[in-house]
């Protein structure tokens, strides 16, 4: 059983069927899948979709490309669904962080809500999707300033490709690392390098469909049973065998987000 942990196929956008996609999946042991929510409106899609699929579940939250419109709406989202009956299908807080590649939201904006988002997770005791790039030095800043919160953040950084001491801060900190279509087919030599070191027990698997397809799908929309593929190629990294890297990385997946014990 494999799982994918990030991917869109709920938007009105994703180019293909996500019903269409799910069924590929099953077909080759792809069980589950997390859609994630990047703003409201699309968080409430997220959690629709989920609730109309077995094995679909959902996140919700403000990606940093949307810091600048606020947070306003997304508490009082996470608690109807903790009124009704879509408890069990919302698994974490997500994708939330920081991105000053594209800086779509001025830093301050991203770094406050960040912070609110961080509350709200702890508050419902979700695990977080985090997503930084290029904004390791502020979001350790960020991340560091909860510790002498009783509560443990919990969470993973997602489409992970920075640095192995930025990997390593991660894992200190108790973050799972999650890997895509990217190791597949990157030629950063270091990166190639990161992947290979990552602890077995700390690795999630995602596709973040629509986007970044893995090797042999490169110029086609990603979708959910292009997981195998990826996990296909990375336990070589590992050099385990299929069946022990999916087996690993699937408990890992649960150990964070409980999906066995919300089906």
């Amino acid at each position: 059983m494999l799982i994918d942990t990030h991917c869109h196929i709920h938007e009105s956008d994703y180019p293909i069927s996500g019903s269409d996609a799910i069924k590929r999946a099953h077909n080759v042991g792809v069980t589950q899948m997390i859609c994630i929510g990047t703003n409201i409106p699309d968080s409430q899609l997220a959690l629709d979709f989920a609730s109309k699929h077995d094995g679909v579940f959902a996140s919700v939250g403000i990606h940093p490309h949307y810091a600048k419109d606020g947070i306003d709406g997304l508490d009082r989202l996470v608690d109807s669904v903790y009124l009704g009956k879509l408890q069990r299908k919302l698994v974490a807080i997500g994708e939330i962080g920081l991105d000053y590649h594209y800086e779509n939201s001025p830093r301050d904006d991203q770094i406050n809500i960040l912070k609110l988002q961080i509350e709200l997770a702890l508050k419902y005791d979700l695990p977080i999707i985090f997503h930084v790039r290029e904004a390791y030095d502020d979001f350790w800043k960020v991340f560091d300033s909860f510790k002498s919160d009783k509560r443990q953040i919990r969470g993973v950084l997602h489409c992970f490709t920075d640095t192995m001491e930025n990997a390593e801060k991660g894992l200190k900190r108790g973050l799972y690392i999650a890997i895509n279509g990217i190791s597949t087919f990157t030629n950063d030599e270091l990166q190639k390098e990161m992947f290979s070191k990552i602890p077995l027990e700390k690795i999630l698997l995602e596709t973040d469909a629509p986007y970044l397809a893995p090797k042999p799908f490169r110029g086609k929309i990603n979708e959910p049973a292009f997981v195998k593929n990826i996990a296909e190629y990375n336990c070589d990294f590992h050099n385990v065998s299929f069946e022990e890297f999916s087996n690993i990385t699937t408990a890992n997946t649960n150990e964070l987000f409980k999906l066995k014990q919300k089906n």
